[in-house]
């Protein structure tokens, strides 16, 4: 068999290459490029967690050993350079996440031959939010920055609607499209949920436990139903809160109705035989453990965050929203589920998860790196 000829390169560059919703979107989408005769180049700052992999499947991968991205710059311009000198058909950069598509302008500046690909995973209305005086800075630098040289990208994508609107509304970028993540490899069409018709109901939380995840709002909202509703609630992720929530559920002797699950992999082992999910994120990009609910005909409650979660459950018709920070409004929507026994439309469930799937988002990824 003779060896395929790449003339074409794809570089991504993703910070910090970790377990995720964005770098397993990107090891996805580098495999079916490399399928499509792409030839592909993976940076990172630090350690690649899917290093492995990526080489498996004939990617390069590139870790700059440097503690902060701003530090980065001058590695990631000799690493595009060099590949710009292979003089392929076509080099395009696809940077994701503002701080480094501001660093991946800087690292492209004056450079000829390179096609650049910024993408928002996340929402930008995140950097509204700040913990100190120095963070608040530093959001507001990079948001300064951001709304300067987005518009020197030869496309702007975002992973929702809603921050496709945003930056044309904020920065007066023309050039902006959306592309749904590959939440899904498939649509479910049969309930494999198998849940079975008892009083208990099992509720969970799947995603990074950190503070902008709105744990603590979830416990907060079943902690003033504990005593009147049987319930568990689990918690399937990791992160630096865990201790807080922790302390929270000792406190308001919740104990009884948590559990820690961890992270796991395997999606039909998280969602199977489950209820209620619940999303409570300050800011989102578009979550994939929420199409993932869907999927598996879990019953999804999420906030009104900037970001997708509105338009994955199709705007109310296939879950319920709650005002974001609010557990007072979150208990409200809870018991409306419990007492209505609010369940999904089959239809319309399966008709709209068509739109997050990895086929169709991998189709529309190489329609636009064919159009640039």
């Amino acid at each position: 068999m003779s060896k395929k000829i790449n003339n074409q390169r794809v570089i991504f560059f993703l910070p910090v290459f970790s377990s995720g919703g964005t770098s397993e979107s990107i090891v996805k989408l580098s495999k079916f490029l490399n399928d499509q005769n792409y030839s592909i180049s993976i940076i990172s700052i630090g350690k690649n967690k899917y290093k492995k992999y990526l080489q498996k499947i004939g990617c390069d991968v590139h870790e700059i050993k440097k503690r902060r991205a701003l530090f980065s710059i001058f590695e990631l311009r000799k690493l595009i350079k060099k590949d710009l000198k292979k003089k392929y058909f076509k080099t395009i950069l696809i940077s994701n996440i503002h701080y480094a598509n501001i660093i991946s302008f800087i690292s492209c500046y004056n450079l000829d031959g390179i096609k650049t690909i910024f993408t928002e995973r996340s929402s930008l209305s995140e950097l509204a939010i700040y913990n100190n005086f120095f963070n608040f800075i530093k959001n507001k630098l990079i948001f300064f920055l951001a709304k300067y040289f987005y518009k020197f990208a030869n496309i702007v994508v975002t992973n929702s609607k809603f921050e496709k609107n945003y930056i044309k509304n904020n920065f007066n970028v023309k050039n902006v499209i959306y592309i749904n993540p590959p939440s899904i490899t498939k649509v479910e069409r049969d309930d494999k949920n198998n849940k079975k018709n008892n009083d208990l109901k099992k509720i969970i939380y799947v995603g990074r436990l950190s503070k902008e995840k709105g744990v603590i709002t979830i416990l907060k909202a079943l902690s003033r139903i504990k005593d009147k509703y049987n319930f568990k609630f689990e918690i399937f992720g990791e992160g630096v809160e865990k201790k807080t929530i922790k302390n929270f559920i000792k406190e308001n002797k919740l104990s009884k109705k948590v559990l820690f699950k961890g992270f796991y992999k395997d999606k039909l082992k998280i969602f199977k035989n489950k209820d209620l999910f619940i999303n409570a994120s300050w800011f989102e990009g578009l979550p994939n453990a929420l199409v993932q609910s869907l999927n598996y005909n879990v019953f999804p409650i999420c906030s009104k965050s900037p970001g997708g979660n509105f338009e994955v459950i199709k705007y109310g018709q296939l879950g319920l929203v709650f005002n974001t920070y609010s557990s007072e409004d979150l208990k409200k929507k809870i018991l409306l589920y419990f007492k209505k026994n609010l369940k999904l439309p089959q239809k319309t469930r399966i008709n709209h998860l068509k739109n997050f799937t990895q086929f169709k988002s991998n189709q529309e990824y190489l329609k636009t790196l064919k159009s640039i």
